[in-house]
């Protein structure tokens, strides 16, 4: 049904929990890291044609105890959509219910709106459409994120985001953090 859904390798009875707060797309994977300050970073692609790549950031850092004192931690925080800009900077625009055009007059009546549809948000907010974001691999000691795009031989216009006209063969993009 196009929701991230958590299972506990560790304990093979616990009931798999849906993870709401990611939001509703063709999700081909979620990859995790850890923000300097101790909160998850989890990065996910929408697995199509002209669809986005999506950043969630948690409200609060891991706390210690484990998965038990954690388990709660997926449930709150901002997932934004990547946004390229003509220069090749990335901007990752918060899906927020009531910030810019996620509004009632568009559609959106709650963020539960905004995570039920979340490609039409990302739409309304002016994300970059990607060649079919594969997967995502943090690198936990630089914090450069490499993603994997399949291919999308529909593609008629380039960007720095997606260089190939019929990208049929896919690329690799290097998100690289800020200097500061």
């Amino acid at each position: 049904f196009e929701w991230v859904v958590e299972i506990d390798p560790n304990d093979p009875a616990a009931a798999p929990v849906k993870r709401t707060a990611l939001g509703r797309f063709a999700h081909e994977g979620a990859s995790t890291a850890l923000a300097p300050d101790g909160r998850v970073v989890v990065y996910l692609g929408d697995d199509w044609e002209f669809e986005y790549c999506y950043r969630f950031v948690s409200a609060h850092p891991v706390r210690s105890g484990g998965a038990a004192a954690n388990r709660d931690t997926l449930d709150d925080g901002i997932l934004s959509v990547a946004k390229f800009q003509e220069d090749g900077q990335l901007e990752w625009v918060p899906l927020v219910f009531g910030k810019g055009p996620l509004t009632p007059e568009n559609g959106f009546n709650s963020q539960a709106d905004v995570l039920i549809n979340t490609r039409g948000a990302a739409d309304l907010l002016g994300a970059t459409p990607m060649d079919s974001p594969e997967g995502f691999a943090p690198d936990p000691l630089t914090g450069s994120v490499i993603i994997a795009l399949s291919s999308n031989a529909m593609r008629e216009e380039t960007n720095l985001a997606n260089p190939r006209v019929q990208n049929r063969y896919g690329h690799l993009l290097e998100l690289r953090p800020p200097a500061t």
